[in-house]
């Protein structure tokens, strides 16, 4: 939430600061401040859940994947994607995107062999926690070779 500076002390063409009509409109700034935050803590609070889980992906080598879910919860839970049960560090290799309404996304470019695997999302608030999971099937150009081999015999 975003706080006005130098709201106290400014003067305007309607008179000083505290002029009645500058009075009663800093007390109308603070009500509705007030009604924001009351409004704000009536939010229940929702252990984390998925209404949207990652699906299974099969891709070709050298193209790119991407899982998306989408996460309910709040307080806001915080959001960890694993390989293999190991966390994944943001880099060029992999990309997570988390926007405000709950749409996750993990984009992996450039995939490989090596990213064959059992991937996981994870969200995590203070009332609990969920957890999804699918498979990334990479299809390497040495699968897709069958020609290939019978020229190499000839």
């Amino acid at each position: 939430m975003a706080m006005i500076s130098g709201l106290s002390g400014r003067k305007s063409s309607t008179g000083s600061p505290t002029s009645p009509l500058n009075a009663e409109k800093l007390e109308s700034e603070d009500v509705s401040q007030a009604f924001l935050e009351a409004v704000a803590e009536e939010k229940p609070h929702v252990k984390p859940y998925f209404s949207k889980t990652i699906r299974d992906l099969e891709v070709v080598e050298g193209s790119a994947a991407r899982f998306d879910c989408k996460i309910e919860g709040y307080p806001d839970p915080e959001v960890v994607w694993f390989k293999d049960d190991q966390s994944i560090r943001e880099s060029r290799h992999f990309q997570i995107d988390y926007d405000e309404d709950g749409n996750c996304s993990l984009i992996i470019s450039d995939v490989c062999g090596d990213d064959d695997a059992k991937y996981t999302c994870k969200a995590v608030n203070s009332l609990g926690e969920a957890t999804c999971t699918a498979e990334l099937i990479v299809e390497t150009m040495e699968e897709g070779e069958g020609e290939g081999e019978e020229e190499e015999e000839e």
